[in-house]
């Protein structure tokens, strides 16, 4: 069965040092349409790094991808959430186990 990540690619940092940040924020098993219901329903709570006191947030999607803009006192940030399919851990070497029982290959 296939396992999916439900990720966060957001704004971190502040001024210029601000960066472009990843994080898994929970995984499924199970078919990518349990997964994208999981995602539907973490996004809109969800809440970002930055800013500490967001003034307005904009929600977008574009088919399975979510866009959320969060405007600041001075900047906006913004965060994207998609899921993907998780092949490799290197942490974790069962899941790469579990592909190649699949027919999968690393």
């Amino acid at each position: 069965m296939a396992r999916w990540a439900l990720v966060v690619q957001e704004t971190e940092g502040v001024g210029n040092d601000r960066i472009w940040g990843t994080k898994v924020l929970a995984e499924i098993e199970g078919s990518r349409e349990e997964a994208l219901a999981e995602l539907r329903r973490l996004v809109p709570t969800y809440t970002p790094q930055h800013p500490f006191n967001s003034r307005r947030r904009t929600l977008l999607r574009d088919g399975d991808t979510y866009l959320l803009i969060s405007r600041g006192s001075m900047r906006d940030y913004h965060c994207v959430f998609r899921v993907w399919e998780l092949l490799w851990d290197s942490e974790r070497p069962e899941i790469q186990q579990e592909r190649l029982g699949d027919g999968a290959r690393g």
